[in-house]
C-alpha cells in the first residue's frame, strides 16, 4: 500500500472518532494490523477493504482511488491550526495513534513524525527532536567548523617552526611560548568577530600573553603588570 492510500485510511478514521482499537474490534483484526496499514507497512484484503468502505460510508473506489486529492493536502506548505489542535486532542483522547508515522512534503522542506519523534529537512538543515532534545545539523556550519579547524592547525604549525626558529638559532626559547599564546588571541579574536560576541575572546590567555610579553621585554616591570589580571572578572561582568 502506498503512502497516499495510508493517510487517506487515516484521515478517515480520525472523522468517524474511531481508535485503532475499536476500530481493530469492529472489522476483527487486530490493533497491529491497523496501524501497520496507517503506516503503509501493510495491505488490507478485500474482505477488510470492504468493511473499512462501509464503516466510513464511502465507496470502496473512493477508499483506494482518491489519490490525486489526498496529494495536494499532503503537499500543503503548513497543515492548519485546527488540525494541529485535533491532532493535539486525538493525541491526549487515544494514545493508540502515536505510532503512526506521517510524511509531509511542503515547499522547500519536508517533515517526517513519528509519535513525539520529529526530523525536519529544510534549505540544507536537518532539524531532529526526540520530544525533549532538538539537534540542528547545518551542513554549511560543519564545512564552517572544519575549515577553522584547518586554519587553527596550520597556525599552530607555524608557530612550532616558529619557537624551534627562535629557540635553537636565537636561543630566545621563553619568546618561543608566546607563539602558541599568540595563535590562540589570534584565534579566539578571528571567531569573535565571525560570531559578533566579544566574550568568545580569549581574554584571560591575552592578559597571559601582555603578562609575558612586558615581563620579557622589561624584566622590572613584573611586580605592576600582574594586575592585568584584576581586569578578567571585570571583562567578562561587562561582555557575558
Amino acid at each position: 500500500m502506498n503512502i497516499i492510500t495510508a493517510n487517506k485510511l487515516y484521515e478517515l478514521r480520525k472523522k468517524s472518532g474511531l481508535s485503532q482499537e475499536e476500530l481493530a474490534e469492529r472489522i476483527g483484526v487486530s490493533r497491529q494490523a491497523v496501524s501497520k496499514w496507517e503506516r503503509a507497512e501493510a495491505s488490507p484484503d478485500t474482505d477488510n477493504l470492504i468493511a473499512l468502505a462501509n464503516i466510513y460510508g464511502v465507496s470502496l473506489d473512493d477508499l483506494i482511488n482518491k489519490e490525486e486529492v489526498l496529494e495536494k493536502e499532503v503537499l500543503k506548505d503548513q497543515p492548519r491550526e485546527d488540525e494541529i489542535d485535533d491532532d493535539d486532542d486525538d493525541d491526549d483522547d487515544d494514545d493508540d495513534d502515536d505510532d503512526r508515522s506521517r510524511v509531509i512534503i511542503g515547499k522547500g522542506k519536508i517533515e517526517v513524525h513519528d509519535g513525539d519523534d520529529h526530523v525536519e529537512i529544510s534549505h540544507g538543515k536537518i532539524v531532529l527532536n526526540d520530544g525533549e532534545e532538538h539537534l540542528i545539523i547545518d551542513p554549511e556550519k560543519r564545512s564552517k567548523r572544519k575549515v577553522s579547524a584547518i586554519i587553527d592547525s596550520i597556525m599552530f604549525l607555524v608557530a612550532t617552526i616558529a619557537f624551534l626558529l627562535l629557540g635553537f638559532l636565537g636561543g630566545f626559547w621563553s619568546w618561543g611560548w608566546l607563539t602558541y599564546l599568540l595563535v590562540i588571541v589570534i584565534s579566539s579574536a578571528v571567531k569573535a568577530i565571525e560570531k559578533r560576541k566579544v566574550k568568545v575572546f580569549a581574554y584571560p590567555i591575552f592578559c597571559v600573553f601582555v603578562f609575558l610579553f612586558l615581563g620579557l621585554a622589561w624584566p622590572g616591570v613584573w611586580h605592576p603588570t600582574w594586575i592585568i589580571f584584576i581586569t578578567i572578572p571585570i571583562f567578562y561582568s561587562l561582555f557575558d
